[in-house]
């Protein structure tokens, strides 16, 4: 049985601005402010831009699904 192209992923792969390599997904947290975003990561250059409008505060709930 031949599954469609689309079965595995949920999203079509975006492409960096500055060099034209893959983001990724990658959540960033910051402990002491107490803060997490998602952003998209470039593999090639580690450039970042955010996936998230704004930060959302860490709760405990958010650390025990992770």
């Amino acid at each position: 049985m031949v599954r469609p192209v689309n079965a595995c992923y949920s999203t079509s792969m975006k492409a960096c601005d500055k060099c034209k390599g893959t983001l990724m997904l990658e959540r960033a947290v910051d402990l002491d402010a107490g803060l997490a975003i998602t952003v998209y990561a470039c593999l090639n250059c580690g450039r970042r831009k955010p996936a998230e409008p704004e930060p959302r505060p860490l709760t405990a709930r958010a650390l025990a699904i992770r």
